[in-house]
């Protein structure tokens, strides 16, 4: 039976999953700063429009 699947390189998908988390918890740890010093009524409103 003929294996369809492609190849895979699993070191090279372990080096991207773990630079894609780094890159996620750069972010988030930027976004939780910028709400610590943002009023709540500005990213409120800016969450309301992802929202809607």
């Amino acid at each position: 039976m003929k294996n369809d699947l492609p190849e895979v390189d699993l070191k090279e998908m372990r080096k991207w999953k773990k630079r894609n988390f780094r890159e996620r918890m750069e972010w988030v740890k930027k976004y939780a700063e910028w709400l610590k010093k943002t009023p709540n009524k500005e990213w409120s409103k800016q969450q309301k429009q992802i929202i809607d």
